[in-house]
């Protein structure tokens, strides 16, 4: 099968397993994890993600304990922007994606200690399926063209797969955290 047709597939059958029901709990329990991982304690700043709804709920950990950057959109591509209010410093940005609001700080990408990624599906081998645009991708390179940074992907368990078809452009992450 040829990798885009076996992306699109995956990506399907994702969207299809999605359990909203356990969502909440599943959620706090990922964010448990992140809390206890070293590379969560050391980080200073952290970019993350705003969660769109069939993504893990991780906004508990974001702006109470580390400067938090997310992704806004440049017109080009995606920059960190420091928000430190969920509430007051973002709103729908491309895509429909919440984003920081223009007045938010750019962070320099050599700042950035732990990105946390999300994704459709996640393998054992740090290889994660996203939506198709290649964005996190691009924020990988960026991020990691200007320092050391822990990518970590956050995942139900069902997102979990024994294999993710990849292309050359794909980016491995760290590690995946899931309950």
């Amino acid at each position: 099968m040829e990798i885009n047709a076996a992306k699109m597939e995956l990506r399907e059958r994702m969207r299809a397993a999605f359990d909203n029901d356990t969502h909440a709990e599943a959620s706090a329990v990922i964010c448990g994890k992140l809390r206890a991982l070293p590379e969560w304690r050391a980080a200073r700043v952290v970019m993350a993600f705003a969660p769109l709804g069939d993504e893990p709920n991780i906004e508990p950990l974001l702006c109470a304990t580390r400067t938090t950057a997310l992704p806004r959109w440049t017109g080009e591509g995606y920059e960190p922007a420091r928000v430190s209010s969920l509430i007051d410093d973002l709103h729908t940005g491309q895509f429909g994606v919440r984003e920081p609001k223009p007045a938010c700080a750019v962070v320099d990408w050599s700042e950035i200690d732990v990105m946390l990624v999300p994704g459709l599906a996640f393998d054992t081998e740090g290889n994660r399926l996203g939506r198709g645009g290649g964005f996190y991708d691009r924020l990988l390179d960026s991020a990691r063209a200007k320092g050391s940074v822990t990518a970590i992907g956050v995942a139900f368990d069902w997102q979990r797969v024994n294999s993710v078809p990849v292309e050359k452009h794909d980016r491995k992450l760290n590690l995946v955290i899931s309950p």
